[in-house]
This record gives C-alpha cells, sequence and structure tokens, in this order.
C-alpha cells in the first residue's frame, strides 16, 4: 500500500529515489520517523495487504494489461496537472514566489493545449516539475513529524502528514466540483497517489520491496522516511535538520 507516499507528485515515486533502491535489512538501519504505535500499525499493515492481494493488487494487473502505455502515461500526466492548485498553494505558503509562478503557468499550459493535463507541454518547453505539499510545508516551518502512522487504504503516513493531507484535499479543485462520493470515484481511477495510475506506476517497485524484505513493515516504513524527507529537503539540503533516532522494532 503506497498512498500517502506519492500523494505529493504521483510521477515523483516512478523516477530514481530513495523508496526505490534496493533495501538490505544487514545495513544500518536509517533514521526515522518515531513510531509509539507499531503494533497497531502492523495490524493496520496487515489488513491493506489482504486488501491489495484480494482487490487493489487484480484491479491493477487489469488495468496494466487493458490499458496501452501512452494512455497510463496520458492519466498519470492528468492527475499531476490535477495536484498543481496544491503545489501552487504551499509554494506561496513556502514563500517561493518564482516557484509558484514555474507550478502556475505549467497549469496553465498542461490545461490548455495540453489538453486538460493529458500531454506534459510544460516538459516541452523546458518548465522543471517539483513537488510541494502542506506535509513539506509544516516540516520547513518547523513542526514536529509527530509519530509513524499506518493507515486503512491510504498506507504509511506521519500525523502531521495526515493533517497534510486534509489540507491539501481542499486545495483540489475536485473536492468542490465533485460530490463526496464522486470525488472518492475519482480519486480511485485517476487522482493523487490513491490513483490507479499512480499505482501501475510503482507496482513493480512495491512488489519488489514485498518480496526481499524480511521484516516488510520495518522496510516499508524506512522507505517512506527516506522518501518522504528527500522530498521535503531536495530544493533546500543546507536547511535540512538532523535525523532523529532510528525506529525500534518491538518484536
Amino acid at each position: 500500500m503506497l498512498i500517502a507516499m506519492t500523494a505529493a507528485d504521483p510521477l515523483s515515486a516512478a523516477a530514481a529515489d530513495p523508496l526505490f533502491d534496493e533495501y538490505d535489512e544487514n545495513e544500518h538501519t536509517p533514521a526515522g520517523f518515531p513510531d509509539p504505535f507499531e503494533p497497531c500499525n502492523r495490524k493496520v499493515l496487515l489488513f491493506n495487504e489482504e486488501l491489495d492481494r484480494w482487490v487493489l493488487n487484480p484491479i491493477t494487473r487489469i488495468y496494466r494489461f487493458l490499458m496501452p502505455g501512452p494512455i497510463k502515461q496520458g492519466l498519470r500526466n492528468a492527475a499531476a496537472n490535477l495536484n498543481s492548485p496544491v503545489i501552487f498553494a504551499n509554494d506561496l505558503l513556502q514563500l517561493e514566489p518564482h516557484a509558484a509562478a514555474e507550478t502556475l503557468w505549467r497549469f496553465v499550459i498542461n490545461s490548455t493545449v495540453g489538453v486538460a493535463g493529458l500531454f506534459d507541454v510544460g516538459a516541452l518547453l523546458s518548465v522543471p516539475r517539483h513537488s510541494s505539499d502542506f506535509d513539506q510545508t509544516m516540516a520547513i516551518y518547523g513542526a514536529p513529524s509527530g509519530p509513524f502512522l499506518m493507515l486503512p487504504v491510504l498506507g504509511p503516513t506521519t500525523a502531521r502528514g495526515s493533517l497534510g493531507l486534509v489540507v491539501d484535499l481542499l486545495f483540489r479543485p475536485t473536492a468542490y466540483i465533485l460530490g463526496p462520493a464522486d470525488q472518492l470515484t475519482f480519486t480511485i481511477i485517476h487522482g493523487g497517489g490513491a490513483g490507479l495510475a499512480t499505482r501501475e506506476a510503482v507496482f513493480d517497485q512495491l512488489q519488489a520491496l514485498h518480496e526481499s524484505a524480511v521484516d516488510y513493515y520495518a522496510a516499508l516504513r524506512n522507505a517512506y522516511y527516506q522518501n518522504r524527507m528527500a522530498e521535503i529537503w531536495a530544493r533546500r539540503p543546507a536547511t535540512r535538520p538532523s535525523p532523529q533516532p532510528s525506529p525500534r522494532s518491538s518484536d
């Protein structure tokens, strides 16, 4: 389950990223988010794994088989484009007007010339893509992550990340255009980290992580930490705080 991990930018998870480096549990465990709720989190992960096994993985395989590559790429582009208002709002909150201007320009050009974002015209014009979300905004202003959480269906996050997901949802235009039921359907099919288009893009990497890890929970927790820290501090490494203590397993 990798919903919260890709919510900021649906395409970033498919790129070269610490999340998808080969995980070696014999190596030194990296620093991570505090995990006082590990026993409960592990039970939630078991539920998510069963949901993956019987529902989401079969749907993802069918989607992969039926959808041609260009259509899948177009849907990922559209999902990323719909997330642009979230990125724009957080760029402003982070006092980065240049990044906000780039995001706004990408959104306008991709929504028009790019046919509702299906084609990434911004990339052809060399306008760089970046990710930004409210979890990142709070981290930059010094808010602590709070405990690591494994949410049903949504997967790994933190207390701060959970609040960030709610706030970012309010920045998405579909939250106001669609009703609650339609918004849920739209998210499952297209949007954010939960979309089939996004899930299909990282499906193989998740399967490899699951099959290679002796302790999948610890591997997923550490991978989430590495990925989240990389996303938050990628554009400001000089201000990245010192690592937190390593999480300890309660096995």
